[in-house]
């Protein structure tokens, strides 16, 4: 035996191993290894023994775990006596704010006895201790009144697990084996307990030291370490949710500070058992994969430098990365499972492409899914477009040879709705089945996982079924079939769409579902493209506002018309507002009014309205706007002076007219009006032309006094005949023009007319034809309009792939309702065309003299040059050399017609 010089130490106690042993660590120990332990007996005492289960050894334990577990003391040692390893055991005594002596307090409460050989270490005290304990004899306390054992238990009955489901049980840690096994003791009752391993439920942590030769794994001891110091000789609450393929149950603990498992997680000292999802609940499940989440993101533990996930989206400055939650708007629906979203933040102002974390929608690549997509794009759209959702960033997919980077998310709707749950529930996707680790999932995985099993019995949407997929009819797929349709929908107001593309700024694609059809519309009243190209800012910016504002949204339009290639012409309101799109493209300086039609619009105040507003403001293409009194007119002389003194280096001897282009046929040809002080008599007499044919009814006589004139309007006496002039009905309108008679099919009892004041064609029946009266022969008002051929280009072909519908909108986007510059190259090129013309836009002219029309749709792809140089191109050789190159580029570009190569062939 060894005595000590009794000197005071402080120490917190970390666990009450019986009623006369303690375990104390320091209080001031720092750093992440595990604190020395000091173990410490109460000198003098024998408590029963709580391993073998002696009367009273429980009661007698939580007496000091109740009174000092987790509270710093102070301690001394008395004495030491061998102990095994050549180790020595120490015993001492104990003092609190409580207690002076923790071998007196002990002794009077009854829960130790006084050791025989006691006297031995200190006889004047040894009779001081014996009086303290005849003292708890005679008051019948503590272990001198109880002579029955506990009944221990090392296994839990059917009953008893289906109990502690309902209400936990209170249980003890005995012992920490690892960070995910524990030795506890089940409080079933006061006079049953049962001791026995149980797995905390959820959860696998690494692999303590079991031997000595066997190492523990990586963080092992850390995850021990974390547990013990939160459970060991705690009273928590125990419930059992199942139990291993061991048989060794397992458990939901929970200590009045928290959830066990949720913090070793949380410290990255585990990591989640998807097996026992189904055990633990989908809404747990949920948490602790949260849990686990934060930290990997946070690199701890176990997954300190083994993230090679992207801790934030590339291009997104550090806006986009896992953990982070968002608020944004839909803007597009991509598919089942992929959303285009706009962040709401005052910053930032980009879309980004999302997907559903763990969602696989219907693929098209999957014969059995493809019917189903566009039922489930639907169904994401109607619930999603156009709302403000919150993002939550549950990973970032990396880039790979297949797919782009792309953030993983779980939406919440508005009304607080997890989105990924309404499309399971409803069984338009499938939920991923992830590798152990992969953390790209969804916080609600187990929960979606069960939605999906009773959606499958249930089979519903793509589980079920496959659907008959509804033909949509092209209605815009020509001007005849177009025509078909425009009476229907003519007397009808706010028809029901969708918004499934925008084309440009002002030609949108739509889907009628009631019908069954699908159709372009082209906003009325507008003229038809913006100033300057395609790709200038103000484009890019027009097209944003509209694909904001209307891109797969439920709208509603207006049918009033059909142009010549069967796009459909007439307004569309967006949704909650009375007012068209026009209005606001007008007020936000995109558009000008195009003054020939927007009188055909009921809406013409209030838009221009809007355009003054944008003129005052000087916004958008009114920028360097000048109010009317010092506008400079345009006029012929001023013009073909200005293109004529910027050509002079081109060496090209040409004549110049003012025009306006009036219509682009399929040919390629190009109609169009001089813009002259004949021009301006056309308006007036356009308007007396058709009041006579409209306001008079028909009459089938011919004239016979010579000189005189009809007062209606009269069929014509005999067939047409080519070369006659005529007044013809323009079948897209049904009014009256002047038409020269190019052709006549007796088989069909058609003509082909010319509209010699516009310069376009069209094919009617005999019966839409009437005589010219006299009062607006051409020796009243000469033909308005011309045919002009484009030099040294033509457009691209419509087989086997339509590329010139797309050229002849591009060409429309450069030239329609602008006044522009046509160099005539050469006269009466060939039959029905009076002259090759190169085309200027004056405003581009001010920038690139070198610049002309012909040049850009060639640079762009939308125009084949002519390979043979034929009669006057010869003369034309430098500039069909500067197209050539310009196509070789575009060819390499893949530009327009070129986008999947040559599409020439042998031809030339």
């Amino acid at each position: 035996m060894s005595q000590n010089n009794n000197k005071v130490f402080s120490a917190k106690v970390k666990n009450v191993l019986s009623g006369d042993t303690l375990i104390l660590v320091p209080t001031n120990h720092k750093g992440t290894s595990p604190p020395p332990e000091r173990q410490l007996s109460l000198a003098y005492l024998q408590a029963p023994r709580l391993n073998l289960n002696e009367v009273y050894s429980f009661e007698s334990r939580e007496l000091l775990r109740n009174l000092l577990l987790g509270k710093v003391v102070q301690f001394k040692v008395l004495y030491t006596l061998p102990a095994l390893n050549n180790s020595k055991r120490e015993f001492g005594d104990v003092k609190t704010p409580i207690f002076n002596s923790l071998i007196e307090y002990v002794l009077a409460k009854g829960t130790a006895k006084v050791r025989e050989n006691a006297e031995s270490h200190n006889e004047d005290y040894y009779y001081d201790l014996k009086d303290l304990e005849d003292k708890a004899k005679k008051d019948k306390i503590g272990l001198w009144v109880h002579t029955t054992p506990l009944q221990l238990e090392n296994e839990l009955l059917y009953n008893e697990i289906e109990q502690s489901k309902k209400t936990p049980y209170d249980a003890i840690v005995e012992r920490v084996i690892s960070g995910d096994r524990l030795l506890v003791r089940i409080l079933l009752s006061k006079k049953n307990h049962a001791v026995l391993p149980v797995l905390i439920g959820g959860v696998r942590s690494p692999r303590t030291a079991s031997l000595e030769d066997e190492k523990a794994e990586p963080y092992g001891n850390e995850a021990k370490l974390f547990v013990e110091q939160r459970l060991i000789s705690r009273m928590v609450k125990l419930s059992v949710i199942g139990s291993s393929s061991n048989g060794v149950p397992i458990a939901k603990i929970i200590h009045p500070a928290g959830d066990i498992a949720e913090k070793i997680l949380e410290a990255g000292l585990a990591e989640i058992v998807d097996w026992q999802s189904t055990m633990i609940g989908s809404s747990r499940m949920s948490i602790l994969r949260t849990c686990e989440r934060s930290a990997k993101v946070s690199n701890k533990g176990l997954w300190k430098n083994t993230n090679t996930r992207s801790i934030a989206l590339s291009d997104s400055k550090n806006l986009i990365k896992p953990g982070k939650k968002l608020n944004a708007t839909v803007t597009r629906i991509i598919s089942a499972d992929t959303l285009s979203i706009r962040i709401n933040n005052d910053s930032e102002d980009k879309e980004y492409t999302v997907q559903l974390s763990s969602l696989r929608g219907p693929k098209q690549s999957d014969a059995n899914q493809t019917n189903f997509i566009p039922f489930a794009k639907e169904f994401v759209r109607k619930l999603t477009i156009g709302k403000k959702i919150t993002v939550q960033i549950d990973g970032i997919r990396p880039k790979n040879e297949q797919f782009p980077e792309r953030p993983l998310v779980s939406v919440t709707l508005p009304n607080g709705e997890d989105l990924s749950k309404a499309i399971v529930t409803n069984g338009w996707a499938q939920v991923i089945r992830h590798r152990r680790g992969d953390d790209d999932r969804s916080p609600n995985w187990d929960e979606l996982i069960e939605i999906e099993a009773e959606v499958i019995k249930a089979k519903k949407g793509m589980h079920g079924k496959l659907p008959r997929v509804e033909r949509i009819v092209d209605a815009s797929e020509n001007a005849g079939r177009a025509k078909t349709y425009l009476q229907t929908l003519q007397n009808r107001t706010k028809i029901s769409a969708v918004v499934d593309y925008v084309s440009s700024p002002n030609r949108f694609r739509l889907i009628l579902p009631k019908e069954g059809y699908k159709l372009v519309l082209v906003l009325g009243g507008l003229t038809n493209t913006l100033t300057g190209s395609k790709d200038s800012e103000l484009n890019k910016a027009a097209l944003d506002f509209v694909n904001k504002k209307s891109l797969q949204r439920d709208v509603h339009i207006e049918i009033y018309n059909v142009d010549r290639i069967g796009s459909f012409i007439g307004n569309l309101f967006l949704p909650g507002q009375n007012l068209p799109l026009q209005i606001n493209l007008l007020k936000q300086g995109f558009y000008k009014i195009h003054e020939n039609s927007v009188n055909q619009i009921k809406f013409a105040d209030q838009m221009w309205e809007a355009q003054e507003s944008a003129q005052e403001q000087k916004i958008g293409i009114w920028k360097n706007y000048v109010p009317e009194d010092g506008e400079q007119e345009y006029s012929k002389n001023s013009l073909v002076k200005d293109i004529t003194d910027k050509t002079e280096n081109l060496k090209l001897v040409n004549k110049y007219h003012d025009i306006e282009v009036t219509d682009v046929s399929d040919e390629g040809l190009i109609s169009f009006q001089f813009l002259n002080a004949e021009t301006d008599k056309l308006i007036p007499f356009m308007k007396e032309f058709h009041e006579f044919h409209n306001n008079q009814p028909i009459k089938a006589v011919k004239v016979t006094v010579p000189g005189a004139i009809p007062a209606y309007p009269s069929l014509l006496p005999r067939l047409p005949r080519k070369g006659d002039y005529v007044s013809a009905e323009f079948s897209s309108n049904g009014k009256f023009y002047r038409a020269k008679v190019l052709s006549y099919d007796k088989t069909t009892r058609k003509c082909k007319v010319q509209h010699i004041d516009f310069g376009n064609t069209d094919q009617v029946p005999t019966s839409s034809i009437r005589e010219l009266p006299p009062q607006f022969s051409l020796a009243k008002l000469g033909a308005q309009g011309h045919v002009g051929l484009l030099s040294l280009i033509k457009l691209p072909p419509s087989k086997p792939t339509d590329y010139l519908t797309d050229a002849i909108y591009f060409l429309e986007d450069l030239i329609a309702g602008k006044k522009l510059i046509a160099c005539e190259n050469k006269s009466n090129p060939t039959p029905g065309v009076e002259m090759s013309i190169t085309l200027y836009d004056p405003e581009k002219i001010e920038k690139d003299v070198t610049y002309s029309i012909n040049r850009e749709l060639v640079e762009n792809g939308w125009a084949i040059v002519n390979k043979k140089l034929k009669g006057f191109e010869v003369a034309m050789k430098d500039e069909w050399k500067t197209l050539i190159k310009l196509e070789q580029q575009a060819k390499l570009d893949r530009k327009g017609c070129w986008e999947f190569g040559d599409i020439e062939g042998d031809e030339e």
